[in-house]
């Protein structure tokens, strides 16, 4: 009997355990589109404890854009554990050679033509702002200084 009483209380604990360890996990909700202008933008949101919870950011943020944009692919949407390079430095908000926005809980940096990307950066924060998402801004390239 003292033997059953103890597996079962090892069991709860590695079951106790297990949830403690899913629930300190992190997801970031990463997508990233190709327009058929040679435009790709890469969507970092901000993480979520919940890997559910992580694919349905990445579910709200694709509804629209594939409402509006019947061209645009798809290329990934994925949740990941750790971020690498463009979407760390987004995360991070290093400077990027490439045009970002920037809004509360997503960066988005757009990779293609200078003039085009600068276009639609300022597009999209201003069509943020419009839509009630609160202040948004588009960021340009950082400039490497001159020697």
């Amino acid at each position: 009997m003292k033997e059953a009483t103890v597996s079962l209380a090892l069991i709860a604990l590695g079951c106790g355990l297990a949830q403690l360890h899913a629930a300190s996990q992190i997801y970031h909700p990463v997508v990233r589109v190709s327009s058929d202008d040679g435009l790709v933008y890469t969507a970092v949101q901000n993480p979520t404890h919940d890997r559910q919870a992580c694919g349905a950011a990445n579910d709200r943020f694709l509804r629209p854009l594939r409402e509006r944009c019947k061209q645009c692919a798809v290329m990934f949407a994925r949740c990941v554990r750790k971020l690498h390079g463009l979407e760390a430095a987004l995360h991070d908000d290093v400077p990027l050679p490439h045009h970002r926005v920037l809004a509360a809980g997503i960066r988005i940096a757009i990779v293609g033509s200078p003039r085009s990307a600068k276009t639609h950066c300022e597009f999209i924060a201003h069509d943020m702002v419009r839509r009630g998402l609160g202040a948004a801004a588009c960021v340009y390239p950082a400039v490497p200084p001159v020697s």
